[in-house]
């Protein structure tokens, strides 16, 4: 997480980020401790942002979490954990089509509507030894439980489930610290 310091609670995982140094410095202590998040402050955010986007490829992406008819929710499960569908944009692409057009090609769902923006989310990783920043657009979508569905092997997904708000304690228990951020949206 990049905060200001205002209203955060320090920890063992809380660092001052003053420079790319500093940046550096933690990206590291996270890799080798394997911790699955890290606090990052400076009480300039923008020059925190900008010092930590520049240690990074940058990569914009969107994703739906999608309400059905009947209250229930759509989950993925992608490579041992559960997900929410997303994917990176194309070339010209606005934020909500790219959306849509990953929703439909991981879930095999073809009647998708999108209602309103969620909110982002932001996570990295290292991909062919190149660390990424991804930043994920979410928008909150329906679309009616009886039409076909089909997981996306290719992209390794190998489930679709939809889930009652009643049941997320399964989904929460094995999830990216971002999609639990995504499901808490109010």
């Amino acid at each position: 997480m990049l905060t200001d310091g205002k209203g955060t609670k320090k920890n063992e995982n809380f660092r001052i980020c003053r420079n790319k140094s500093d940046i550096q410095s933690a990206i590291r202590a996270i890799t080798e401790s394997g911790e699955d998040s890290l606090v990052l402050q400076n009480d300039n955010f923008e020059e925190l942002l900008a010092l930590f986007k520049s240690q990074f490829k940058y990569i914009e992406a969107a994703g739906g979490f999608i309400r059905n008819e009947f209250g229930e929710y759509l989950f993925i499960f992608r490579r041992e954990k559960w997900d929410l569908p997303k994917g990176k944009l194309e070339e010209g692409e606005t934020l909500e089509i790219a959306a849509i057009r990953e929703v439909q090609e991981e879930t095999g769902l073809q009647k998708i509507t999108e209602n309103s923006y969620r909110c982002s989310t932001w996570h990295t990783y290292e991909l062919r030894g190149e660390q990424i920043l991804k930043q994920t657009y979410w928008y909150n979508m329906e679309a009616p439980k009886s039409q076909d569905s089909k997981p996306q092997i290719e992209e390794e997904i190998t489930e679709l489930q939809w889930v009652e708000p009643k049941d997320f304690e399964k989904i929460l228990k094995n999830t990216f610290p971002s999609i639990i951020s995504v499901i808490n949206e109010q």
